[in-house]
């Protein structure tokens, strides 16, 4: 709960700061539409005078009001258009305006732009009565008496806030890009927050592991030092070096799993220093199957060398430690029963080394953090193999000193395919 403390107060922070953020483009939008207003008004005014003082388009403007007819001639349309565009262009507004001449205190349009759109239109919101010179022609013509001419020119934008937003570009951006850091910074807090607990976990388990697997030789050690020195006090020497070879057996898994340790701390820490030498793979591998023979059980190895295929340079002493790795996890995970393929072939300029046993397979979810130092993949019920977690990460950093590469496919119920790649020269 600690290490997710700093998360939710960034968090907090970060919903505070857009809050923040709103509220001041809100402020921004306000105070554009302000500015905007007053432009739109200007541009409002200078084209009912524009259109007043042109006196062909007042008269053809006038009389065709004067006339009561439904439908505008195109070429009027077009020119008020044309005027209303020019006052716009003037007072710097570059979003599109439509325009409709309507009634002035009634809500009824006589006249309209292509793109004016009456279920959208608000009466009233950009409006100006038409020019004296166009209700006196609209007056003089009039067909009837009762004929009111007093008429407006409504102007409507109807992405207005679109062209705000616009406008307010210098503030929108900057503000969104920073929002956008503080929001990857906080991805990347929380993941390495994860990762952290996970490695903490992961750390704690490779510790608890490491003291059972320490403390029971030594526990076999001190129990038979005892039984042996007895055993030379009563004159019993032959018993007493039974024990003597028990503790020499234990002293040895000690050794083993010290020396796994360190040395994976030096692989990590970059002290290595890789002994290359042509290394027979027959009698090589050969000799590392036969040391699995006496323990098998059930369950086999079969091996199998692709034509051609004699030798390649490596490290013998590591290459040895890496197929007893793959081999360890194939015959403790595999089952009582598990049947483990050997393969090796020519693979371009590399010798390529597959491992497959017919095991219970790797779920999907776990394969990529197989090769992390400490991983171990979760078993039902805990962990009933011990182990360090530490086989697929030796295997993975010597194969790429050595130049290669580990690739590992596996299918829940399928078994498992760990493949490694080794130069066939230096």
């Amino acid at each position: 709960m600690k290490r997710s403390i700093p998360a939710i107060l960034i968090l907090l922070a970060l919903g505070g700061l857009i809050f923040i953020q709103f509220r001041l483009l809100m402020v921004g939008v306000r105070l554009e539409k302000q500015r905007f207003d007053h432009r739109i008004e200007n541009a409002l005014q200078n084209a009912v005078l524009t259109i007043d003082e042109d006196e062909k388009l007042a008269e053809q403007l006038g009389r065709w009001l004067a006339s009561g007819k439904a439908e505008a001639p195109a070429a009027l349309v077009a020119a008020l258009d044309s005027t209303i565009a020019q006052a716009m262009e003037r007072e710097g507004i570059n979003t599109k305006v439509s325009f409709a001449i309507t009634d002035y205190f009634a809500r009824r349009v006589y006249l309209s732009s292509p793109d004016f759109d009456t279920g959208t239109f608000n009466f009233g919101r950009y409006t100006m009565r038409l020019g004296p010179a166009v209700v006196e022609w609209c007056s003089k013509t009039a067909l009837k008496a009762e004929l009111s001419c007093n008429r407006a020119l409504h102007l409507d934008v109807p992405s207005l806030f679109t062209y705000l937003l616009g406008e307010l570009d210098y503030l929108l951006w900057p503000s969104v890009a920073c929002l956008l850091v503080i929001y990857a910074g906080l991805v990347f807090l929380i993941r390495t927050l994860r990762r952290e607990e996970r490695l903490n976990k992961i750390k704690n388990e490779f510790i608890n592991n490491l003291t059972h697997e320490l403390k029971t030789p030594s526990f076999s050690i001190s129990l038979s030092s005892k039984m042996a020195l007895e055993q030379l006090a009563s004159g019993n020497p032959d018993k007493a070096r039974e024990y003597l070879q028990i503790i020499r057996q234990e002293n040895e898994k000690m050794k083993v799993q010290v020396e796994k340790v360190l040395e994976l701390a030096s692989l990590q820490s970059g002290r290595y220093k890789l002994n290359k030498s042509e290394i027979q793979l027959r009698k090589v591998i050969g000799e590392v199957l036969a040391e699995y023979s006496p323990a098998l059980g059930q369950s086999k190895i079969e091996l199998r060398i692709g034509e051609g295929l004699q030798s390649i340079i490596a490290d013998e002493a590591h290459f040895k430690n890496v197929l007893r790795n793959l081999l360890d996890n194939a015959i403790k995970y595999g089952g009582e029963q598990v049947d483990i393929l050997v393969e090796v072939s020519r693979e371009n300029h590399f010798a390529k080394m597959s491992v497959s046993d017919s095991g219970p397979g790797i779920p999907t979810a776990h394969q990529k953090a197989v090769f992390d130092k400490f991983y171990r993949v979760p078993q039902a019920g805990g962990h009933k193999v011990k182990g360090f977690g530490l086989g697929l990460s030796y295997v993975k950093q010597i194969v790429e000193v050595h130049g290669g590469k580990v690739l590992l496919e596996s299918r829940p119920g399928q078994g498992t395919t760990v493949t490694s790649w080794w130069p066939l020269t230096e």
